[in-house]
């Protein structure tokens, strides 16, 4: 599937993890913060072959840390210590992109002994590492393409770019080679399902915070709630009369009463189930007329133009169909369109993504399928324009999709996990995405096949967004983010090594994070195949490090019915964005340390809003979006 690659595709890199068994790829002790700080010199390049095939020039763009008279410098590939090195870095600078010329002492560079500080320039271009000897006069000598040097930086040349900026810029820049955290011991069991489990995810019910886990599975739904200070799960389905049987659902107003209700799909009709006042539900059959005659794969919630109400997005296979609720509650659908494009040509298609993917304020929609996707651009509420090919990809089915801002630049990701792999598609913005999986660090080769579900979170409370993989037939997996979309993965976060949870080796049908217990740090919840629903608690009793998180809501009874960007910033640091709808996500900006978010927002037609949170004790601090 093009350039995503899996656990088996990729076992030549794989056997680097004997290195460093603790922390598999990172090198704990050298870490691009070293690497900065070692450097005399680094300079920002464009390479260029010269006179002969052995000959480069490394043209000076950009002097990011040191001094130098110098206006390019000169590469001699014909002494490397194996030509296939110098064949490899002339394909590398054939691709023509910038590069990183680092020039210092390195004491400690692709190892994990100590070693005797050397004098080298190490070249990084198009996600690879190159290293030089000599210097003099700037004349520099390839030795080797170095593949150990992955453990100091394994993404890409922008992204590690972007990495030195925030470390020469930060007064205490972090590149973290473990996550920090772990579970609680003990993991709570809170049901066990007959039928198909579809999906597990928190859904905030009174919009109060307090989170409950909500189960949908074709023999019936759950609503599970934790309660007391023991972490008990509670059955709250029947008192809050909950009836529905799920295949597809979403969440939101639409009933226009100001409240959280659900729109469930059960394999032959949807029903509304309105929440009362009381916080029960009543429900009644919804009749969209020939809506579902092409099948019901999702359902989502989002603003369709009506003022007090939300609208429904319906995915099926053909054209994603727009229903929009008048004032009495009589739907009105729409078909989106997409010009020429031939769905047939795409493959199967899976949930509809909606967020604002360009920016601007105003919700999208992306309809991804096997071999490619429709970007339907947000014109306004209700409104979108027709819908134009976009690269990403879902890949084989079943497969699973997921928004995150995995490189901190304000745009949504998609990350895509089927059985095949696993694909990251970094937004370049204007609708272009590029897959990065060889460029994500660890996760190009830690994550597994038969991806059935995932989930962007902050499960350290550092303020970047991880990764949480739920398979099919393999324990979960969470990757941390060391920043700027390089990845490593969680091995105290394996519920299989420390044998917390056996049974979860065997595969789950779906996984969430979610803050059930409200302390501020996120928690796993697990649907496994043999219909058992459980919670892992993280662990927050480090009283150096307690949770802390600034959470922005939409609230369900707010004129506006999302999607909202949320981006959050501490001090020039972007923290990435969120996709926040009213009562099923929010935005989630953790600190390791008590201090300022800064949270940024535009709503449709809107000039952008910027709000000061300040973070000083455990737990959460919610602010809402207006």
């Amino acid at each position: 599937m093009d350039r995503c690659r899996s656990l088996a595709a990729v076992l030549s890199v794989a056997v680097l993890l004997y290195v460093t068994a603790a922390y598999g790829l990172i090198n704990p002790r050298f870490t691009p913060i070293h690497l900065v700080e070692q450097s005399a010199l680094i300079v920002w390049v464009e390479l260029k072959q010269g006179a002969s095939k052995d000959e480069y020039t490394a043209a000076i763009r950009e002097v990011l840390k040191g001094k130098t008279e110098l206006k390019r410098l000169r590469l001699d590939l014909s002494k490397a210590a194996d030509a296939q090195a110098a064949v490899a870095l002339r394909d590398l600078a054939a691709a023509g992109k910038p590069a990183l010329f680092f020039m210092g002492e390195f004491e400690d560079a692709g190892n994990q002994g100590g070693g005797a500080a050397k004098s080298r320039g190490l070249l990084h271009i198009a996600g690879k590492w190159a290293v030089f000897d000599g210097g003099e006069d700037g004349l520099w000598a390839l030795d080797k393409i170095d593949r150990m040097l992955q453990a100091v930086w394994a993404g890409g040349t922008d992204m590690l770019r972007r990495a030195v900026d925030y470390i020469l810029t930060d007064d205490d820049p972090a590149v973290p080679v473990t996550d920090g955290v772990s579970w609680s011991a003990g993991p709570m069991k809170a049901a066990t399902l007959d039928g198909a489990i579809k999906s597990v995810r928190p859904v905030d019910l009174a919009g109060d915070g307090k989170l409950t886990l909500f189960v949908a599975c074709d023999t019936g739904d759950r609503l599970l709630a934790c309660e007391g200070a023991k972490r008990r799960l509670a059955d709250l389905t029947a008192a809050r009369g909950l009836r529905s049987k799920s295949h597809a659902f979403a969440w939101g107003d639409f009933a226009g009463q100001g409240r959280l209700d659900l729109i469930s799909f059960d394999g032959k009709a949807l029903s509304l189930h309105a929440q009362q006042a009381d916080g029960t539900f009543q429900a009644r059959p919804l009749d969209l007329g020939s809506v579902l005659e092409h099948g019901c794969l999702g359902l989502a919630a989002l603003d369709a133009g009506v003022k007090g109400r939300s609208g429904l997005l319906v995915t099926g296979d053909a054209w994603p169909v727009l229903v929009a609720f008048d004032v009495d509650g009589k739907p009105s659908p729409t078909a989106l369109s997409g010009g020429r494009i031939d769905l047939a040509r795409l493959g199967k298609a899976g949930p509809c993504l909606v967020a604002d993917f360009g920016g601007d304020g105003i919700g999208d929609v992306l309809a991804p399928r096997e071999a490619g996707s429709v970007l339907f651009r947000g014109l306004g509420q209700g409104k979108f324009a027709p819908g134009v090919a976009c690269a990403v990809k879902l890949g084989s089915s079943p497969s699973a999709a997921c928004l995150g801002d995995f490189d901190a630049d304000g745009r949504f990701d998609v990350l895509s996990a089927n059985p095949d792999g696993t694909c990251v598609w970094q937004n370049e913005g204007d609708g272009k995405f590029t897959e990065t999986l060889d460029l994500a660090g660890e996760l190009a080769y830690a994550a597994e096949r038969r991806g059935i579900d995932c989930m962007a979170g902050d499960i350290n409370n550092d303020g970047r967004q991880d990764i949480l993989i739920a398979y099919g037939a393999a324990g979960p997996r969470v990757f941390f983010n060391r920043g700027f979309r390089s990845f490593g993965f969680s091995q105290t976060l394996n519920l299989g090594l420390p044998k917390l949870l056996p049974a979860a080796e065997a595969g789950q049908q779906s996984a969430c994070f979610s803050d059930l217990d409200g302390d501020g740090a996120q928690d796993l919840a697990l649907a496994l195949r043999n219909g058992e629903v459980w919670v892992a608690f993280r662990a927050n009793d480090d009283p150096d490090r307690q949770a802390m998180m600034a959470v922005a809501i939409l609230p369900v009874g707010g004129p506006y019915k999302g999607p909202v960007a949320v981006t959050g910033w501490i001090g020039k640091r972007c923290l990435g964005a969120w996709n926040v709808l009213p009562g099923v996500s929010h935005a989630c900006f953790g600190r390791t340390d008590a201090g300022p978010v800064t949270l940024k927002w535009r709503l449709p037609g809107g000039k952008e809003q910027q709000k000061e949170v300040i973070l000083e004790n455990a737990g959460n601090v919610r602010m809402e979006i207006k």
